[in-house]
Order: C-alpha cells, then sequence, then structure tokens
C-alpha cells in the first residue's frame, strides 16, 4: 500500500495539469446535473415554486360569517395563519366569457398564502372597485390589467388591476370557483353569498388530516363549509405537467449518458498514456490488482473533490447566478427534496465514475 500511495503521488507531480483537469471536468459534470436537476424541478412543479415562495397554507377552511375562526392560530401545530378574511360568492363577465368566483377581501399581501404578482399590481385603496385575479381565472377570462369586468344582473364592474399565481385549488368551470382578491368594501357590497375564510400553515406538513379534525371540532361542524389542502391542490397542478416532466426527464438522461461517455474517454485516454510507466511498475513487483487499485483511488480521489467543490459551488453562488437559472436555483433550495437531490447527484456522479475508472483500470491492469 505505501508503495502504491508513493506511485501515486510520484504521478500527480508529473502530471498535476491532467489532473486539475480531470477534477474541474468532474466539477462541471456534477455542477450541470445539480442544474439540471434545480431547472427540471422548477419547470415540471410550477406549483411547488409558488407554494413555497408564497408561504403557502397547508390548509384553508371556509367557515360561515359567524364562525369565530381567531381562535384557529392557537392549534397546536399552526406556525402562522392567513386570515380570516371576508368572502362572498359572485360571477363575473368579460368578453362574453362567465365565471363563477369567490371574491376575497383584502387590502395588504400577507405574508402567509402571499399571491404572487405576475403583472399588475397589487391592490390599492384610492381604487375601491380594483381586484387582482388568480392567474388560471385570469386566462379563462380573457382578462389583463386594465381591462373591466361585469356582474352579470347588476351595473357594477370591477377594473382588473393586476394578475397573481396562488397555490390554492385552482379554478376549475362547474366545479370551483375561481379566486379574486378584493378590497373588504368591495365584497361587503356584494350580493352573493357571504362568509369567511382562513388558512393553516403547519409545522409539519404531514399533520394536515388532524389538523382539520382540530380546527373543525374547535369551530363546530355546522360552522365550516368547505375545506381543501395543499395535497389536493398540488395532485390537480401537476395532472397538467407529466408530459413536461417526461421530456425532461429523458433529455436529462441523454445528457447524463454523454456525460458519462466523456468521462469514460478522458480516464480511457489517461490510463493509456500510461502503459509505460505500467510496465515499469509490472516489471519491478507490482501485481495486476496494485495497478488497477492505483488508478482506481487516484481517480476517485479526483471525482470525490470535483464532486465536492461543485455541490459547493452551487449551494453557495447558484442562487445568485443572473436570470432564470438563478430564480431556479433558488426555488429548488427551499424545496423538500434540496439535501437529498444536493447529496445524492454528486455521490452517484462518484459512483459512476468509480465504476467506469473501474472497468479502464482492470483493462490497464492487463497490460504485459
Amino acid at each position: 500500500m505505501r508503495a502504491t500511495l508513493r506511485w501515486a503521488h510520484a504521478d500527480l507531480r508529473s502530471h498535476r495539469g491532467e489532473a486539475l483537469f480531470i477534477v474541474l471536468a468532474t466539477a462541471g459534470i456534477v455542477a450541470s446535473l445539480l442544474l439540471a436537476t434545480a431547472l427540471f424541478g422548477y419547470a415540471t412543479n410550477p406549483w411547488q415554486r409558488v407554494f413555497t415562495q408564497s408561504q403557502g397554507a397547508h390548509v384553508w377552511i371556509h367557515t360561515g360569517p359567524s364562525a369565530d375562526a381567531a381562535g384557529l392560530a392557537e392549534l397546536d401545530g399552526v406556525a402562522s395563519v392567513a386570515g380570516p378574511y371576508p368572502i362572498a360568492a359572485a360571477t363575473l363577465a368579460s368578453r362574453g366569457t362567465r365565471a363563477s368566483v369567490e371574491l376575497r377581501g383584502t387590502v395588504e399581501r400577507p405574508a402567509t398564502g402571499r399571491p404572487l404578482l405576475t403583472s399588475g399590481r397589487w391592490l390599492d385603496p384610492a381604487v375601491p372597485d380594483g381586484v387582482v385575479l388568480e392567474s388560471g381565472l385570469a386566462r379563462a377570462l380573457w382578462a389583463e390589467p386594465g381591462d373591466t369586468l361585469t356582474v352579470p344582473g347588476t351595473a357594477r364592474t370591477l377594473t382588473v388591476v393586476g394578475l397573481a399565481d396562488s397555490p390554492e385549488p385552482r379554478y376549475s368551470p362547474g366545479e370551483r370557483p375561481g379566486l379574486v382578491w378584493a378590497p373588504p368594501a368591495a365584497v361587503q357590497r356584494t350580493d352573493g353569498h357571504g362568509g369567511q375564510v382562513t388558512g393553516l400553515r403547519l409545522t409539519d406538513p404531514d399533520d394536515t388530516d388532524y389538523a382539520v379534525q382540530r380546527a373543525v371540532t374547535l369551530l363546530g361542524a355546522k360552522a365550516v363549509t368547505d375545506v381543501s389542502n395543499w395535497q389536493q391542490a398540488r395532485a390537480e397542478a401537476q395532472g397538467g405537467n407529466r408530459l413536461l416532466g417526461q421530456v425532461l426527464g429523458l433529455f436529462g438522461l441523454a445528457a447524463l449518458l454523454a456525460a458519462a461517455l466523456a468521462v469514460h474517454g478522458a480516464i480511457g485516454t489517461r490510463i493509456r498514456g500510461h502503459l509505460r510507466d505500467i510496465s515499469v511498475l509490472k516489471a519491478i513487483g507490482f501485481t495486476p490488482a496494485q495497478v488497477v487499485r492505483i488508478f482506481l483511488l487516484q481517480h476517485v480521489a479526483f471525482a470525490l473533490l470535483g464532486a465536492v467543490l461543485a455541490a459547493a459551488l452551487i449551494q453557495a453562488l447558484g442562487s445568485r447566478t443572473p436570470g432564470r437559472l438563478g430564480d431556479a436555483v433558488g426555488v429548488w433550495q427551499g424545496l423538500p427534496g434540496h439535501t437529498a437531490a444536493l447529496l445524492g447527484v454528486p455521490l452517484a456522479a462518484v459512483l459512476f465514475i468509480a465504476a467506469t475508472t473501474g472497468l479502464a483500470a482492470w483493462r490497464a491492469g492487463q497490460v504485459p
């Protein structure tokens, strides 16, 4: 073993450029795979991105107007509360299209369940009939900031001042009303059925069912009119992104295969360049197993150094990358599976390089 380490040290001193190239190549491959993982999650799971950035509520509870929903904040396992907000059911029309909506009264954008503006601006007290539409509802109504919506059967109109993304269950014609944020005074002037809604962000998202049971017990079953949770919203939102995920996954596998071939070629070329050294090592008594071990230990060490370097750089500087890539990494770092991916991708790359090196080193051990 001592002779093996001495030869590896001597080889490193005489071939520093090659060693540096392998380390940097490994770091580049691992960094690319980590960035691809971040972009994959960003593109195929927009709901998770919105939920993370908006500090979304895990449970939304609709109650009657007289229910005392303020006590929900005191329940065990509740980290923060959104609301309660006054709500009213209504129908809005735009360009010949109608949609059932839920008007939600608020002035400030809340910290929990915070709508993410995509265009326009937030509600302004100076515009009493200004509203912000959820993006899916806006697409159904063909509405944009500055458009005027009418309330069928009345002379009332509402002005769209902004569009926003929300992780709540999306608008579904005939099944679920769209979400509209409006000043409380505008909600009170609506003739539709009223009530209030409260959002609960939990310390443990898996505790959703138990949290709902405690909330219903506190408020009373008759006071609760509807309950929705984050699992329902996620399932609905992810259903339309499966094809995109499969396509991006296919391209990711192709990129991984290309990287594998590049690594295999680089390592094989380096070992072939040492055929003369390998012959000398065998002449002085090295066995084929020792030759294989030399190259395997060398390249695994190079791969491990490059993988750690790439993971550290992505973790520290990835979110500061300008543009959409930096946004994707920033969102990815807040997702539940971030730590597992940050450790798993470099580990998989190191194991793959070890397997590739083992094959090339075995061939080196057969050199006469």
